[in-house]
C-alpha cells in the first residue's frame, strides 16, 4: 500500500492536484488546505496518501501531513460521511480547531461546515468525541504522563489535570527550573489548583 508519493506539484483541477513523480503525474484528491499547502512549496515535497476502493472507482486521497489524514480516516469511518465528504469538511477547517470543535461538542462549528447540518454535526461528535486527541494535548500527555496519572490516582479528572499543568508550567519562575524540583512543584501546584476548583 502506497504511505506518501514524493513529487512536485504540477498544477491542480477541482479537487485534485496533479504530482510529477519519476516523469509520471499523479492525480490526488485533497483538500484545499493540502491543495493550497502543496502549491505554495516550489521544491519536491511528500504528500501522504490513502488508497480507496469501492467497485466502481478507485481513487487516491493526499495529505500535506499525516495528522490530517489520521483525522480524515476516522471522519469516514463514521456512518454516512463518506471520502468526498470529509475531504469538503477538511477543507472548510482547521485540522486541530475540527479535533477541538469534536472535543467540546461545537456543534454550531461544525455545522457551518459544507453539507454538514445540526443532526450530522452531532452524530460525527458522538462518534469521534475523544478518540483524537489535539496535538498540543499529546505533547503534555509524553512530557507529564507522570503527574498526569498520580493526580488521576487521586481522584482528579485527566482533562483538568492536563489542564492545570499546561497552565502551571507556564508561569515565568518555572521556566528554568531544574526537571526534578520542577516536577514536585507543578505536583504540589497542580494539587492546589484543582482543589479550588479554578
Amino acid at each position: 500500500m502506497y504511505n506518501s508519493l514524493y513529487g512536485k506539484y504540477n498544477g491542480r483541477s477541482g479537487t485534485a492536484l496533479y504530482l510529477l513523480n519519476n516523469g509520471m503525474e499523479w492525480s490526488i484528491l485533497a483538500s484545499e488546505n493540502t491543495i493550497r499547502n502543496a502549491a505554495a512549496i516550489k521544491e519536491k515535497q511528500r504528500i501522504y496518501t490513502f488508497l480507496y476502493h469501492r467497485e466502481d472507482a478507485v481513487n487516491l486521497y493526499g495529505f500535506s501531513t499525516e495528522r490530517e489524514r489520521e483525522v480524515f480516516l476516522e471522519l469516514i469511518k463514521v456512518s454516512g460521511i463518506g471520502p468526498k465528504q470529509a475531504l469538503k469538511m477538511l477543507s472548510g477547517i482547521a485540522v486541530e480547531e475540527l479535533v477541538n470543535a469534536l472535543d467540546n461538542g461545537n456543534t454550531e462549528r461544525l455545522s457551518l461546515l459544507p453539507g454538514i447540518g445540526k443532526k450530522t454535526a452531532a452524530k460525527i461528535i458522538l462518534a469521534l468525541r475523544g478518540k483524537l486527541k489535539l496535538e498540543s494535548d499529546t505533547d503534555n500527555d509524553e512530557k507529564y504522563s507522570e503527574l498526569i496519572e498520580a493526580l488521576t490516582g487521586m481522584g482528579f479528572d485527566r482533562k483538568q489535570a492536563k489542564k492545570a499543568l499546561t497552565e502551571i508550567s507556564g508561569r515565568e519562575e518555572y521556566l528554568s527550573m531544574d526537571k526534578v524540583v520542577l516536577e514536585k512543584e507543578l505536583f504540589r501546584e497542580a494539587i492546589v489548583f484543582l482543589s479550588s476548583g479554578l
